[in-house]
């Protein structure tokens, strides 16, 4: 006994076109959103190193403290002066109550204090980034 399909042919060419529109949004979600898992501070610092490691931090303010003849400070890559830091930290404090503090090696220890003070007293916690120490 032959059997006969009833269903038409589909061309061999022919592609299914919910599945790939599932691939394509997973690929696009992916892609999208994974890029915004990254914390880099658009300024480049000569960061000290360490063996230990910097806790993760989603959202949280990067401050930037760039050595040099005259030493700059910047917010979330926007510089600022250190009289207007601690009036800028209490503003965003409700955004993120985390900092991450960038100081240059050439930064001096008392500017490192004294930023890290102003982020103390506004109420954040406060990590320090360093790279990782070669062996």
């Amino acid at each position: 006994m032959k059997l006969k399909s009833t269903l038409s042919d589909r061309g061999a060419g022919f592609l299914y076109t919910a599945p790939l529109m599932d691939v394509v949004m997973l690929l696009l979600i992916f892609f999208l959103f994974g890029s915004n898992f990254v914390l880099k501070s658009g300024v480049a610092v000569d960061l000290p190193s360490s063996s230990s490691s910097l806790p993760t931090a989603s959202q949280a303010h990067i401050i930037t403290i760039v050595g040099g003849e005259t030493e700059q400070v910047f917010f979330n890559e926007s510089q600022v002066d250190m009289v207007n830091l601690g009036e800028i930290l209490t503003e965003n404090r409700k955004h993120s109550d985390q900092i991450i503090l960038l100081g240059d090696e050439a930064v001096s220890y008392g500017t490192v204090m004294q930023v890290s003070q102003l982020a103390l007293q506004s109420g954040y916690d406060l990590s320090f980034a360093t790279r990782e120490e070669t062996p």
